[in-house]
């Protein structure tokens, strides 16, 4: 199998594994393969995205919903979260298969993102004036919907255009923006804590902004490339890969899933962590940005580490336990030891775990899609393991809560599943 921008490489192809092994090949600089515009502008897509949800998920909505029903304030943020990110499993592979199918004068992907963007303000204006649960629930569903019209879209670029020799730096970007932009996400969203529709206002601006710049620096004319019809059965293959004929997808899957499991809810429940776990109360919003600090500094460290580790040793897997192995570390610290301490060494742990988890992670995923012309929506079925795991995860971690009437019930949930994750993505073959 040839080595091309938009066609995903066997694991076991012998090329493939010479990206981990002796690095990219002679005369494949980004300037002769014309990605570099894409490396200096795919990091500010992503960002933005996670800018956004950064914001709203962690703080934004966590403090509206406080202020709406404060005694009912973790059963309405579950039930808000767990609706969203149904809504956004069923999103992100149909967003895929659209941005697969479109032809225009600017590509497939690009016309999608910016509508995306521009509906994603508007409805984030609304959220922001919003008085009642049912309504939000509404408006994020929407939201849901429209954001994958970028993230799903924007996670396509790597396969579509960049040689397997070169996805490993564009993987660390693309993760370290992910992370770094969620840490800037919750940093603002506490600035903005007593306003909050500034607050929305200004993350969704942000959205708008670095993703019409991201569609149009890197437009490219797909006019009279032949593409399948969008049919209804065509829409529900979006939802399917057969795990018998690609079980390296699906271990990536349910590995990728159960990392994040262990790793998002505590994001959603943060907030109220700290209030009632910590016990800050009302000075919990003013420790998050220092908290964030501490995982912004563990992301960066290890998103380059792990990429840098991951090309020297020529494998992907032993990476991948690292950052388990410091994620589950970095979760037992508050449980032994509930202070702010042990929360910001929490957070840098987390932080370097995560990091150098993301380094290798879509390196990892592009090397297992099982074909270049449904990238689009293979990587949306991927992206369903970004956001089911909130569904799942504040199911779990709020029947904890409520079985053990305490926050701290979410660490051990979390720690089981970062384990199984990483036991998980062991059963790949033909990825050391």
């Amino acid at each position: 199998m040839s080595v091309i921008p938009g066609e995903p490489t066997n694991p076991s192809d012998p090329l493939a594994e010479s990206v981990l092994l002796d690095g990219p090949p002679p005369k494949q600089s980004l300037k002769s393969l014309g990605l570099r515009r894409l490396l200096a502008t795919l990091p500010l897509a992503v960002a933005s995205f996670t800018i956004f949800w950064g914001a709203v998920q962690s703080i934004l909505i966590p403090l509206q919903v406080q202020r709406i029903d404060a005694t009912a304030q973790n059963s309405a943020l579950s039930l808000i979260v767990g609706i969203g990110a149904i809504s956004s499993m069923v999103a992100a592979p149909i967003a895929g298969a659209l941005t697969d199918r479109t032809r225009s004068r600017i590509g497939g992907r690009a016309p999608w993102m910016i509508v995306g963007a521009v509906a994603t303000l508007g409805l984030a204006i609304a959220m922001a004036t919003s008085s009642s649960i049912p309504l939000i629930i509404v408006l994020f569903v929407l939201i849901q919907f429209t954001t994958n019209l970028i993230l799903t879209p924007v996670s396509a670029y790597i396969p579509d255009r960049v040689p397997v020799s070169r996805r490993g730096v564009f993987s660390a970007a693309y993760g370290a923006a992910q992370l770094v932009g969620g840490v800037i996400g919750q940093s603002l969203g506490s600035v903005f804590s007593d306003k909050l529709f500034v607050g929305y206002l200004v993350v969704a601006v942000v959205l708008v902004v670095l993703v019409v710049l991201f569609s149009l620096v890197n437009a490219r004319s797909n006019l009279g490339e032949p593409k399948e019809p969008l049919s209804v059965r065509a829409i529900l293959e979006t939802f399917w890969v057969n795990p018998k004929a690609h079980p390296n997808f699906a271990w990536a899957f349910t590995g990728r899933f159960l990392l994040f499991v262990g790793y998002f809810p505590l994001q959603t429940f943060l907030l109220y962590l700290l209030q009632d776990y910590i016990g800050l109360h009302e000075r919990a919003v003013t420790v998050i940005p220092t908290l964030g600090l501490a995982t912004l500094v563990g992301t960066l460290v290890g998103s380059v580490a792990g990429g840098l580790i991951a090309q020297r040793i020529g494998r992907t897997k032993p990476v991948i336990y690292v950052a388990t192995a410091l994620l589950v570390v970095g979760l037992a610290l508050p449980l032994i030891w509930p202070t702010v301490d042990a929360m910001i060494i929490y957070s840098a742990l987390s932080g370097l775990g995560v990091g150098t988890y993301i380094s290798v992670d879509l390196l990892l995923i592009t090397l297992v899609l099982p074909s270049a012309e449904n990238a689009g929506k293979d990587l949306g079925i991927i992206n369903i393991t970004t956001t089911l795991p909130q569904t799942i995860g504040v199911v779990l971690g709020g029947a904890a809560i409520a079985l053990f009437g305490s926050y701290a019930a979410l660490l051990p949930t979390a720690i089981v599943a970062a384990l199984l994750g990483a036991v998980a993505l062991s059963f790949i073959r033909g990825v050391k």
